[in-house]
């Protein structure tokens, strides 16, 4: 029998090796333990890795130093079946194989949880009331989950860090970095103060430095561990919208804060509130829809079943001239539309059941759209019914 160190050190080193991804680490645990799936990797016999890509690295890894380097800096190695895992996330159909975490897992377990997610490039009134809402939730035993980025990311965790005492709910992020690579370096403090009081996830390995594939794909996760998403703040086609779209899929109600009709940075959340998700005004509104969570009753899904039919009354694509055949389709192509559902489908999702690249699956999904055998929207795509 493996000790618990052998299990987690291997799960580690797995999602160490260069060029993996988690589909691709997904599919080297689906079915083995990390020891047997790490032998099997190494010897060149593992069935999801038949180019023998990852056979080279993982000879040339120390097993036992990969898992003294997480255990000097802290991070716990979580798996499905571990201790530490977040229950939410065990059934999850975008679970992360292997998941990392700086702080106490813990938190995330018997407290409400809602996400508190906008834009980069925050206007002063998005970050106030993204600051204010954490902070009241915080105040109220609700644990505020974010992606730690700038602008309402990082506001939403000042906030909750600001109203930290012995009766407030700890915080909880969820970072696309390994989480010895604190991103962007501007929020050193408030990673520390996070780690500190609450949580830090990952599904990077140590060393992982940001890049663009990471973001959308960790976005689900953020939306997977809550109870209600709030989009603050986000521009039209926003990454923040994967995290309604990824919550939506999950029957987890979202709710947008009103902004300018004159705010490029509200047009994203205006558009949400036009299609049907909750407007929160104050932290009482948030609590209502936590509360209408808890028993079961979803404000916003008539929102989601009702997107298609408006996407497609406007006009933008015809259902009517769909592709029906896929005989004419690429590989690429084909592979994309099977990854696509006849409800939206949101773009993490596609990413996470391909594992294409962000750029191959947008062209993708912009030529499947063009042939009529996607429908598009705000970070969605569907089939045609």
């Amino acid at each position: 029998m493996n000790r618990p160190r052998d299990t987690w050190a291997h799960a580690a080193a797995l999602a160490g090796l260069p060029g993996m991804t988690p589909v691709r680490l997904a599919r080297l645990l689906d079915g083995f333990e990390p020891v047997s799936a790490w032998k099997a990797v190494r010897a060149g016999s593992h069935p999801a890795d038949p180019q023998r890509k990852f056979a080279t690295p993982a000879r040339a890894t120390d097993v036992a130093e990969v898992g003294a380097r997480y255990a000097r800096r802290g991070v716990r190695v979580l798996l499905p079946d571990t201790p530490g895992y977040p229950s939410m996330l065990v059934a999850d159909p975008g679970a992360p194989a292997v998941l990392f975490a700086l702080g106490d897992p813990a938190v995330v377990e018997g407290l409400p949880r809602v996400a508190i997610v906008g834009t980069r490039s925050a206007t002063h009134y998005g970050r106030q009331v993204a600051s204010d809402l954490a902070s009241e939730l915080a105040a109220e035993g609700v644990v505020v989950v974010s992606g730690l980025a700038l602008g309402i990311d990082a506001a939403a965790h000042a906030g909750a860090v600001r109203a930290g005492d012995c009766d407030t709910a700890p915080p909880v992020a969820v970072v696309g970095t390994g989480l010895d690579i604190v991103y962007p370096p501007s929020n050193r403090e408030l990673w520390e103060q996070v780690a500190a009081r609450g949580a830090l996830f990952s599904e990077s390995a140590l060393g992982t430095k940001p890049h663009p594939g990471v973001f959308p794909a960790r976005n689900r996760i953020i939306a997977a561990l809550s109870d209600v998403v709030v989009v603050v703040e986000s521009h039209r086609g926003g990454g923040s919208l994967y995290t309604a779209e990824a919550a939506a899929r999950r029957s987890i109600p979202v709710c947008a804060v009103p902004g300018s009709v004159r705010s490029p940075a509200s047009n994203g959340t205006n558009a949400l509130l036009v299609d049907g998700c909750v407007p929160v005004r104050d932290a009482t509104d948030v609590l209502v829809a936590l509360s209408l969570a808890g028993s079961g009753r979803h404000p916003t899904r008539d929102h989601k079943e009702g997107r298609s039919d408006r996407t497609e009354r406007s006009g933008r694509t015809d259902p009517r001239g769909a592709l029906n055949r896929t005989a004419t389709m690429s590989a690429r192509e084909l592979v994309v539309w099977e990854a696509t559902d006849d409800i939206p489908t949101a773009f993490e999702t596609i990413l996470i059941r391909t594992d294409l690249s962000i750029a191959e699956a947008v062209v993708t999904c912009d030529s499947l759209v063009e042939r009529g055998a996607l429908l598009a929207g705000c970070g969605w795509w569907s089939r045609p019914r």
